[in-house]
């Protein structure tokens, strides 16, 4: 997180994981699909399809750390 500028002040982690966004896996690519309505105003978002791929380091992290 110390490299990163986050638009929504890390509400991810600091909600203790209760505001993260939803996301769903995309096979065992390690990419993540955002699932949310506002997908397209995210710096973090890869919009070349729909959904669009989530590029969220943070999100990325919580995604592979609690999903197991």
């Amino acid at each position: 997180m110390s490299g990163i500028e986050c638009p929504k002040a890390f509400a991810c982690y600091t909600s203790g994981f209760s505001d993260v966004g939803q996301v769903r896996g995309i096979g065992k690519t390690g990419f993540l699909e955002c699932l949310e309505s506002d997908c397209v105003d995210c710096q973090f978002s890869l919009s070349f399809a729909v959904p669009a791929a989530c590029l969220c380091p943070v999100r990325i992290y919580i995604a592979t750390e609690f999903w197991r």
